[in-house]
């Protein structure tokens, strides 16, 4: 990835998650970047509250039923052509990239993925 097209990403990801009302650490956004998750774990249910509303008003579109934490690893699951639950996309020059919520060991977190 060229230095031009790693900031375009950098600065997609910070938009998604400032859409998503959540600050991040540099070291976090560094994970990301490097396709790998960050965890949500640690952090406020006033912070991740929105994200939880997204993921339910998405996931809607997509079932027919309606999501409980109980089963969002369920849903995980059922997406694993995927990455999880795709909380907010944008184009890139490798195709689509979207910013997931999905579960790491049972705990809920963030993950960069492409749909090509």
């Amino acid at each position: 990835m060229s230095k031009l097209s790693q900031t375009l990403y950098s600065h997609e990801i910070q938009k998604g998650i400032y859409l998503l009302g959540l600050n991040i650490s540099e070291s976090e956004l560094k994970e990301l970047l490097s396709g790998n998750s960050i965890s949500l774990e640690n952090r406020g249910l006033s912070e991740i509250g929105l994200l939880f509303i997204l993921a339910e008003a998405l996931s809607a579109l997509n079932s027919f039923k309606n999501v409980t934490f109980r089963d969002l690893s369920e849903v995980v699951t059922e997406a694993s052509s995927s990455c999880g639950i795709p909380i907010f996309c944008w184009d890139s020059e490798l195709g689509k990239c979207c910013l997931y919520l999905t579960l790491v060991n049972g705990k809920p977190a963030l993950k960069t993925c492409y749909q090509f």
